[in-house]
């Protein structure tokens, strides 16, 4: 279904831009002009450099300049022409679309994956066939674990490359070069009489990778994260008998905490929700931080996963060995 929506989202869009007329992709010497545009960016970038921005507008300004240059090095570095505007990119068109999807359709098929693992065997009888067995609870249970981890792994995954080759068989395969910018951080500059900080992009330590390199990198992120929401449906799972109930439960507390995360923008305690960081590749992008309004890193992200993941297992190995499976 997920690919249906897209592969029609990208159909449509593609009818569209082809109605516009064909513009060239750049022209003869865009190296040229790259390289004019090059040294007046780095001219203006060591004046303004001596000054630290105390304004989101100096800011502002700042940072472009420092994205312009970082393009047009790496434009030239690796001989990378700008697209023209009537040419749909569909690595950017999957990136982003993959980005939302990681906070819609792909944890909550993670889930259905996931939500029956033990409560199904609980429901069924079939677990105490295993219990009885000369096995210690906690290996049998780490090794259900293992697999929903690893499936919904390896299921994320793959369907973030589904969606890409949809993209790349309609749009065509160009963008594969075009520059992606990771690393990323915000500044929040707070002015007088606003009642809201303005974000700001800063590049002082932003990378530049081809986007196929970094839609790869984003694909091994959702796959990452996927298997912190696997281990909250396996929590789930052991926690409540019922297939039906652990599954909703498991669905409940992901959209939950995805309204309670939009509720709360600005409050710094929204970072530690696990719902923040299902999009691994926004912490390290700038997206997640203009999203919860406060900067976010990869780092943080990563550990506040690593701790839900944790704390939750601890609970389901607890609850799993004390468990009177056999007369239940």
């Amino acid at each position: 279904m997920p690919r249906g929506v897209f592969a029609l989202g990208e159909h449509h869009e593609k009818q569209i831009y082809s109605r516009v007329p064909t513009q060239a992709a750049a022209s003869a010497d865009w190296q040229a002009n790259a390289k004019a545009e090059l040294a007046a960016a780095e001219a203006q970038l060591s004046l303004l450099e001596r000054q630290s921005p105390t304004s989101a507008g100096a800011a502002q300004t700042l940072a472009a300049l420092k994205q312009r240059v970082q393009e047009d090095r790496y434009r030239l570095a690796h001989d990378v022409a700008p697209l023209s505007p009537n040419l749909l990119n569909g690595w950017a068109e999957t990136s982003q679309f993959v980005g939302a999807a990681t906070k819609t359709f792909i944890p909550l098929l993670v889930v259905i994956l996931v939500g029956d693992m033990v409560a199904g065997e609980m429901t069924q009888g079939t677990i105490k066939l295993l219990v009885v067995r000369p096995v210690r609870r906690r290996t049998l249970l780490l090794g259900k674990w293992l697999v929903s981890v690893a499936s919904s792994a390896a299921l994320s995954f793959l369907l973030c490359f589904a969606f890409l080759g949809v993209a790349l068989a309609i749009d065509g395969p160009q963008g594969a070069m075009q520059p992606e910018w990771l690393n990323v951080y915000v500044r929040f500059f707070t002015q007088p009489g606003a009642l809201q900080s303005t974000p700001v992009v800063l590049y002082d330590h932003a990378v530049v990778w081809p986007m196929w390199q970094a839609f790869v990198l984003q694909s091994a992120l959702v796959a990452g994260a996927m298997m912190a929401v696997a281990s909250i449906a396996f929590t789930c799972s052991v926690l409540f008998p019922s297939a039906m109930v652990s599954t909703s439960a498991a669905m409940g507390s992901i959209i939950i905490g995805f309204v309670v995360a939009a509720m709360a923008r600005g409050q710094s305690w929204v970072k530690l929700l696990f719902t923040t960081h299902l999009s691994l590749y926004g912490d390290l992008a700038g997206g997640t931080a203009f999203t919860v309004g406060s900067p976010v890193t990869l780092a943080q992200g990563v550990a506040i996963l690593l701790a839900w993941t944790v704390v939750l297992l601890a609970a389901a190995f607890l609850r799993f060995g004390r468990q009177d499976i056999l007369n239940a």
